[in-house]
């Protein structure tokens, strides 16, 4: 089902949109942008009419914001028209895909009209021959990556011939409530000094106060089932082993702009979504920020992914992303310059955001032409100017930049080096099994002392 005020031309706009709304700065947009990629040549009438039957269903996408005071509503656009919103570029001699994300760097700092819903779409032709991609520019108030990915399931169709695939998805969340409170109080109330308590982050060439132009690029695919392997033999998580291969590029750039060489870790956030399983079509904010270390300091790949996977355990188990959540609703509650101080402090002690979204499991077809690629690119908000995204698509797995050029002059570097990132660590991992097996077996053999100890005389005798 959309959003509850499908049917109002008026409703109150929920405490986390109204933060992203007035996050947004004329030299850091906070809008997601979106690219099907599309083997074929489009119509722009056939774009159009998926559109105006799928799209139109969600009432953010007809309606406009009215700022009141403290506080904005949602009002229905009494002069909506599709036509305001979708447009067509047609580039003679056609564009190579390169030439495309240079395109989408190019809108980056262009807002979005604020007399009409925050969201606009371009029909791009003749993309490396026959492709043609369609290039949205959605305002962050409007939703989050979790319910964008679920509208990209809305927008396209299951291939034919394919079977249809349940999505991935991620843990569910327990609330942060009165109940909570009541039985963990001191846990967290640690975990809300840890936030509070913070510590800047270490200055490098990438984070500075962001300018107006911008970067794209997005990486080669990675097979899934590859990544999904290699963490599975080392314990860890897919999104371990990704954001390991993003510390690992993001360490190149800075070894190849900056003397001496990283000697610190670099904090990234990284949205933890709150949603409940079932959750996924209402749009809107609802997820919390956490802080992550990514360990460009460190040389050996694996070990890398060992200190990520540790602080994102710790994460997990922490109450931070509820508690980042209704920081982020309270700084919307108050008037403008009570939210910048608030949100201000958080964004001036990390570097880069690092955002995961799961696409759709399975080939798609988007107006009826096969998507051959989908890319989600991350806005970074207030002082933060790198931006990354993970995105999965029908069983593969790609990296994209949304960085801001004075922190970071080029990122397609960045993107480019993300599949020698998985050689260098897959070999990391072949290089030293032994290792690794001696590790796993003092485990277990630790383990079995404490149950032995924890068994009777008799038990004791016959193990």
């Amino acid at each position: 089902m959309p959003a509850p005020f499908s049917f109002l031309p008026r409703a109150p706009m929920l405490a986390a949109d109204h933060a992203w709304l007035r996050m947004e700065r004329p030299d850091n947009r906070v809008i997601i942008h979106l690219a099907l990629v599309v083997d074929g040549p489009l119509q722009l009438s056939a774009v159009m009419a998926c559109l105006s039957d799928r799209l139109l269903n969600y009432p953010a996408f007809t309606h406009k914001v009215v700022r009141c005071g403290w506080r904005s509503q949602w009002q229905a656009d009494p002069q909506f028209r599709l036509e305001h919103h979708v447009r067509q570029c047609v580039v003679p001699g056609g564009l190579q895909r390169s030439a495309l994300k240079a395109w989408m760097a190019s809108q980056a700092h262009e807002a979005l009209p604020a007399d009409r819903p925050l969201w606009d779409a371009t029909l791009v032709h003749n993309v490396d021959g026959e492709h043609s991609a369609l290039v949205m520019r959605v305002h962050h108030a409007l939703a989050d990556g979790v319910s964008l990915m679920h509208l990209m399931r809305e927008l396209t169709d299951v291939a034919p011939g394919t079977p249809r695939l349940a999505p991935a998805r991620t843990a569910q969340r327990s609330p942060l409530s009165p109940a909570t409170l009541r039985h963990q109080p001191w846990r967290v109330l640690a975990d809300a000094w840890r936030l509070a308590t913070l510590p800047a982050d270490r200055p490098t060439l990438l984070k500075g106060q962001p300018g107006i132009h911008k970067s794209v690029a997005w990486s080669e695919s990675l097979p899934l089932a590859q990544v999904h392997a290699l963490a599975k033999t080392q314990g860890t998580t897919v999104n371990d082993v990704m954001l390991a291969l993003i510390a690992d590029v993001l360490r190149q750039d800075l070894r190849l702009r900056t003397k001496p060489r990283p000697s610190a870790p670099i904090r990234t956030v990284v949205p933890m979504n709150l949603r409940r399983h079932g959750e996924e079509d209402q749009l809107g904010n609802r997820f919390g920020l956490v802080g992550c270390d990514l360990p460009v300091h460190l040389s050996d790949p694996l070990d890398r992914l060992r200190a990520i996977h540790r602080d994102m355990q710790q994460l997990k188990h922490s109450w931070q992303g509820q508690l980042a959540l209704a920081l982020v609703q309270v700084a919307g509650c108050l008037p403008q310059r009570l939210q910048d101080a608030l949100l201000g402090l958080w964004s001036r002690r990390c570097t880069v955001i690092v955002t995961n979204v799961i696409g759709p499991a399975e080939p798609r077809t988007f107006a009826g032409a096969p998507l051959d690629d989908l890319m989600l690119l991350v806005p970074q908000g207030m002082t933060v100017g790198v931006g990354v995204s993970i995105v999965s698509y029908a069983g593969q797995l790609r990296v994209g930049f949304l960085v801001d050029t004075k922190l970071m002059p080029d990122c397609s570097g960045a993107a480019a080096g993300i599949k020698p990132a998985f050689d260098r660590l897959r070999y990391a991992v072949r290089r030293a099994p032994t290792d690794l097996r001696v590790w796993r077996q003092s485990r277990l053999k630790e383990a079995g002392k404490r149950q032995l100890k924890k068994a009777s005389p008799k038990e004791q005798r016959q193990a």
